[in-house]
């Protein structure tokens, strides 16, 4: 995998410089440990981090993300053979995200290792999309359940792993009008949005791209709804059904960084694969309801 970005944190600075060359000789990026790096990128599957174990708040701050079940930061921790690491790598609640290895080996095994945690992270995100598949057909199942419901669960779901605290899933009925199907904001669900210019919505059903907000007041393509941003920034992505445009996914108020960016553009969009037969067999029971009452 040559887009990997391998972040490292390393003390002895001789010792790093030798593995940043074998990193870059092997097609990588490479770059020091930041912040975002740990905080927002942690949410792509193409990074691996290689850490000394002294860098201890920088392994507590990843462990704190690495503790949710949905995320994967894999990290190779580098340490000399006094160190207590084997201690704090059992002590972790998912101990297979991180891999130990003596200081001065790791030079020998280091493109396998990465190569290894890389594949590790890709598969975690496969299950993460596995399960998030297999329990939306349960909770489609459930004969009681109406489509409103299952969306909104589904939509609770898809938050959970977008980092989002708020969203909705809007989509386009038999009068051409948006509607809210599925909403954390329950007071809205229902709401019959009409065909509008300045509307986020309906510029990405006008152009059947993503549209990503900043600071919605400052952004001269809309007027502020009203509707109640906790936050001012946002994503709205296209739903379609067998290539057609057929709905809208809003996130807002995300939770690890500022912006919504591609990596959350791409990780929805495989959600949304998952929803796309739920969203058809829906929206064929409607048009032979209509049918029926004609």
């Amino acid at each position: 995998m040559k887009n990997l970005k391998i972040c490292t944190a390393i003390r002895n600075k001789d010792f790093e410089d030798e593995i940043i060359k074998i990193i870059q000789d092997s097609g990588w990026v490479h770059s020091y440990v930041n912040i975002d790096d740990i905080v927002n990128e942690h949410r792509s599957a193409h990074q691996v981090f290689i850490i000394e174990d002294n860098y201890s708040q920088i392994l507590n701050l990843i462990e704190f993300h690495n503790s949710c079940q949905l995320n994967f930061i894999p990290v190779v921790v580098l340490s000399t053979p006094e160190s207590k690491c084997k201690e704090w790598i059992k002590g972790v609640k998912f101990p297979d995200k991180y891999f130990h290895c003596g200081l001065m080996n790791f030079r020998m095994i280091a493109v396998q290792t990465i190569n290894t945690m890389s594949a590790m992270a890709e598969a975690h995100r496969n299950l993460v999309v596995k399960k998030f598949r297999e329990t939306t057909s349960a909770i489609f199942k459930k004969s009681a359940l109406d489509f409103r419901t299952f969306l909104s669960e589904a939509l609770d779901m898809s938050l959970d792993m977008l980092y989002a605290e708020r969203g909705s899933i809007m989509l386009l009925n038999e009068k051409g009008n948006l509607v809210v199907e599925a909403a954390t904001k329950k007071a809205i669900i229902g709401l019959e949005i009409p065909p509008s210019n300045d509307n986020v919505a309906w510029t990405v059903i006008n152009t059947a791209k993503p549209v990503f907000v900043e600071n919605i007041d400052n952004d001269p393509r809309f007027k502020k709804s009203g509707s109640g941003y906790a936050k001012d920034y946002f994503m709205s992505l296209p739903i379609f059904l067998n290539k057609k445009i057929a709905g809208v996914f809003n996130l807002s108020d995300k939770m690890v960084s500022l912006l919504f960016d591609n990596n959350d553009y791409e990780k929805a969009n495989e959600l949304l694969t998952v929803l796309e037969p739920y969203l058809y067999i829906n929206k064929l029971a409607n048009y032979i309801r209509s049918l029926r009452n004609q």
